[in-house]
């Protein structure tokens, strides 16, 4: 168990870019940080601090306003106008007091003042406040991204879920309207024997593990969707029927020739029928291009499984419920 003073010696792999024309007061601030177990990167003036941001990469500025060059409200602007750098703290440690510069600071994006002369207290309780600010604002964006991926994935495959497919598909449609797209709807068969014989728990395993199949075979800017159950949609975005058809066969040969729970000790083995149907050849909405790949599949099962049937191949068959 590490006590307090040892956990205090602990380096922090936090960096801070200091920025200041006189070299005294960078090695006072050096020292502080240093000792405080920072990475510290220091420079004299505003155009060297520019430079120094992209290969730094700072956690926070420690910032002269008065410097020759490029002022420290100039330099303040840049790091807040660049995406890239905007969300990094700002504090000017300076000796300007007037209340007009210290607006025109905040105004610049800057998060906070520390006046000098300082103390090394006061300097470190600054630093470590904003950077906490910092780190708390990183996580939060963290955990909004990772609440709108998992709001669109499905638990179980890792792969899109309907409310994805509905959401961008038919915007895939509206905005490359004079390019293809093809959908293809794979269904496991006889899935219920899966069930029946190895259980629930093994049937979803081998769920995800199919979907494991499946993602390395994706083309570029194409996705796979879990549509439920033993059912996934592919979409794949600038594919005629040919280039669709050619991927769905690569999918369900690497499905019938892959083995299925064998971390389990079972090394089963499965395959799935493939329905295709292509934009705009075979349909014009979102809907029509689903229901006909759905029902390119039905035909596929019709014709006795494990085969890829296209939409244009259905022709004069019903659908079967």
């Amino acid at each position: 168990m590490l006590t307090i003073m040892e956990k205090n010696k602990i380096p922090s792999s936090q960096t801070i870019l200091i920025t200041d024309d006189n070299l005294v007061v960078i090695r006072l601030i050096q020292e502080h940080l240093t000792q405080a177990g920072y990475q510290v990167t220091a420079v004299n003036n505003g155009e060297k601090a520019l430079e120094a941001l992209p290969r730094v990469q700072p956690d926070l500025v420690l910032l002269d306003v008065d410097m020759p060059g490029i002022s420290g409200f100039e330099v303040c602007r840049f790091i807040k106008q660049n995406l890239l750098t905007a969300d990094i703290p700002v504090l000017f440690v300076t000796a300007c007091t007037d209340r007009k510069d210290i607006l025109a600071g905040f105004a610049a994006g800057a998060q906070d003042y520390i006046f000098k002369p300082f103390t090394k207290e006061e300097l470190l309780a600054r630093v470590q406040t904003h950077l906490a600010l910092r780190a708390a604002q990183q996580e939060l964006k963290a955990s909004v991204t990772r609440y709108r991926e998992l709001s669109v994935r499905d638990d179980l495959t890792g792969l899109f879920n309907t409310r994805y497919l509905y959401q961008t598909l038919q915007a895939q449609l509206d905005s490359h309207h004079a390019q293809p797209l093809s959908v293809i709807f794979i269904d496991i068969d006889k899935f219920k024997t899966v069930v029946d014989t190895y259980g629930h728990l093994n049937a979803s395993s081998t769920i995800a593990e199919l979907a494991e199949t499946i993602i390395p075979l994706l083309p570029e800017d194409c996705y796979g969707v879990s549509y439920g159950g033993d059912e996934f949609v592919v979409v794949l975005a600038n594919h005629d029927h040919d280039q669709g058809f050619m991927v769905a066969e690569q999918i369900r040969l690497a499905i019938e020739h892959a083995v299925f729970l064998v971390f389990c000790d079972l090394a089963i083995h499965i395959t799935v029928s493939c329905g295709l149907a292509t934009f705009p050849e075979d349909a014009q909405t979102m809907t029509e291009l689903l229901d006909n790949a759905d029902l390119a599949l039905f035909e596929a099962k019709r014709r006795g499984r494990n085969s890829v049937i296209s939409f244009a191949d259905t022709s004069g068959t019903t659908h079967l419920c």
